[in-house]
């Protein structure tokens, strides 16, 4: 099975990863996720399952997110591809969720860390191709991911991240008739 439709199996639901090339796409977890595709089993449920029966790590479900998002994101800042923007920052959600419940909190806080100023660059870019709903759904996320950042490390680089995607949700506001104010920060848990 070709890596793209093994990866539709651990992912359904990410349909826009039709839209992806992986033809450059090398993964030590290929083998893996064409084993689970064989199975006829469908899903992240699923897939953790299968780790867990063939005897591997719980953290092998994680480390292929990270790189399925790498991947993506490679095809984003080498290629300059749109088509990766939308399901680079769905597999990015997937890992907050799958790290933190987890238990890799700090892996998280790595990510978040590493990562957090693509995201905010990629959702941006959903506001020159997509209507305003949908844009508005991630650049919140983006502007909510860049509070988090901010609110976790000190660089100065994360609370100027949280600014920038404020003006762009601002603008993006504006330009869809949106009264109202940036998303209030969240209490931990909601």
């Amino acid at each position: 099975m070709d890596a793209k439709n093994a990866v539709l199996r651990v992912l359904p639901e990410l349909q826009e990863l039709e839209e992806v090339d992986f033809s450059k796409y090398s993964s030590q977890y290929i083998p893996l996720i064409n084993a689970f595709a064989e199975t006829g089993r469908t899903g992240l449920n699923e897939f953790e399952a299968f780790v867990r029966k063939n005897g591997l790590e719980p953290s092998t479900v994680g480390n292929f997110l990270i790189s399925l998002f790498q991947y993506l994101l490679i095809r984003y800042r080498r290629y300059g591809e749109y088509s990766v923007v939308k399901p680079a920052i769905k597999v990015f959600i997937t890992l907050k969720g799958w790290l933190n419940e987890n238990g890799f909190e700090k892996e998280w806080k790595l990510l978040l860390h590493n990562f957090a100023g693509y995201i905010v660059d990629m959702a941006g870019k959903t506001v020159e191709r997509e209507d305003c709903e949908e844009a508005l759904s991630y650049l919140t996320f983006a502007y909510r991911i860049a509070e988090e950042a901010a609110g976790n490390f000190k660089e100065e680089y994360f609370g100027e991240l949280k600014d920038k995607a404020g003006e762009i949700l601002k603008a993006l506001y504006e330009k869809c008739g949106i009264e109202g104010e940036l998303p209030k920060k969240r209490e931990k848990g909601c």
